[in-house]
């Protein structure tokens, strides 16, 4: 996962730059950390890890640098010790999970056997731009919950819990008449819109995916909201 390769690179490169240092270097180190204890860590912007760091815009192009920022928690004190350019380079390096592709076009549709050979589901509901994610992943036997849609594009965003009900989700989706399901769009313009996509994604590379844009509660089956909540539950 991302995070733990982000953790081990930052110690990697800490160990580099700092070296087998003496016990004077060490005590220094020592002292420095009991004098943060008592103060509240401030992350740098990313403009001011751009002024200081000295990074050029070829350095940070492909990189979300708050979200760097964030996973490294640099503050100005790290600027000295850590190597901002090797990071961002192994950084924007880093092999993301992307699904996203299960809830837009794209992907053959599947027609029948609906139940045999899932491997995983993904469910986005969004309401008054309030959003709700999940993926699961049955072949690993994981589940990712998110607030923002950017899961899909990276499932590392969230942590993995283990989910070893696959067989049971996809039965009880049967139950609820989900693949009877049909996409629906409301024609008239809706103030405080409403969207919802569910894919069922199989091993065969194809996916069933039904979406519904408007009020849910008027495009959708009843059973809609149990659907709703046994996947977010």
């Amino acid at each position: 996962m991302k995070k733990k390769r982000i953790a081990f690179l930052a110690l990697a490169v800490l160990m580099s730059v700092s070296g087998c240092s003496g016990s004077t270097q060490n005590g220094d180190v020592d002292h420095k950390e009991e004098e943060n204890m008592d103060t509240e860590k401030k992350l740098l912007t990313a403009d001011e890890l751009i002024r200081l760091a000295g990074i050029s815009e070829e350095q940070y192009r492909d990189v979300d640098l708050e979200q760097f920022i964030k996973d490294f928690e640099i503050t100005e004190d790290d600027i000295e010790t850590l190597n901002i350019g090797l990071l961002l380079e192994e950084y924007s390096d880093t092999e993301t999970e992307d699904v996203s592709d299960l809830l837009r076009g794209g992907i053959t549709e599947r027609t029948s056997d609906f139940t045999e050979g899932v491997s995983a589901v993904a469910f986005l509901e969004n309401i008054n731009t309030d959003n709700e994610c999940v993926y699961y992943d049955l072949e690993e036997g994981k589940r990712y919950r998110a607030s923002h849609a950017y899961l899909f594009s990276d499932l590392s965003q969230a942590e993995a819990e283990t989910y070893a009900e696959g067989q049971q989700l996809v039965d009880a989706l049967d139950e609820q008449g989900v693949f009877s399901w049909s996409s629906q769009s409301s024609e008239e313009e809706i103030v405080d819109g409403q969207y919802m996509v569910l894919a069922v994604a199989y091993d065969d590379g194809t996916v069933f995916r039904v979406s519904a844009d408007g009020i849910l509660s008027q495009l959708l089956p009843d059973s809609y909201v149990a659907v709703r909540d046994m996947l977010l539950d």
